[in-house]
């Protein structure tokens, strides 16, 4: 699984034990595709290789803040909105947002970070009654009181407030 975070440079690592280093057959490209979770659109990024093997690939590819400044043939897309999102992950021989000429290497699921603050904020409540008294309303007839009557739970003592 990928971690991405909005608005930042993001290496990461895939592991492709099934690549073919030949860069001369395969290409030295490769294509990103991401796909919403909600909206179920590809997004696709030409990734800057870092480190390239037998066994993984070393990736990079910056989040900008907006859709107006992303370039997905050097490796900057915008992603929106957080959450979960599928991946895939082709072989290409030439930089292409096209993912029909490349060869699917991998495919996973990537969680984009919601940098937004959370909806509600949590205040902790102090109840005023740390001292174990409280106002009860009370009738002998089995009518509610409108008068209050304090409680003093501690020392069970009925008083008038």
């Amino acid at each position: 699984m990928i971690t991405l975070t909005p608005i930042t440079t993001n290496t990461f690592v895939i592991y492709v034990d099934t690549i073919d280093n030949d860069v001369q057959t395969f290409g030295d490209y490769f294509l990103l595709g991401f796909n919403n979770g909600f909206t179920r659109q590809w997004t696709y990024v030409v990734p800057s290789v870092l480190t390239r093997n037998t066994r993984y690939l070393k990736l990079e590819i910056t989040l900008p803040p907006n859709v107006s400044i992303e370039d997905p043939l050097n490796g900057s897309v915008y992603l929106a909105p957080a959450g979960n999102w599928d991946y895939k992950l082709w072989n290409t021989s030439t930089a292409t947002l096209n993912p029909a000429s490349g060869d699917l290497l991998d495919e996973g699921q990537m969680v984009l970070e919601d940098l937004t603050p959370n909806e509600i904020n949590y205040t902790p409540y102090v109840s005023n009654n740390e001292t174990n008294s409280s106002y009860v309303y009370y009738s002998s007839y089995g009518v509610w009181n409108t008068t209050q009557t304090k409680w003093d739970f501690y020392q069970k003592l009925w008083q008038g407030a």
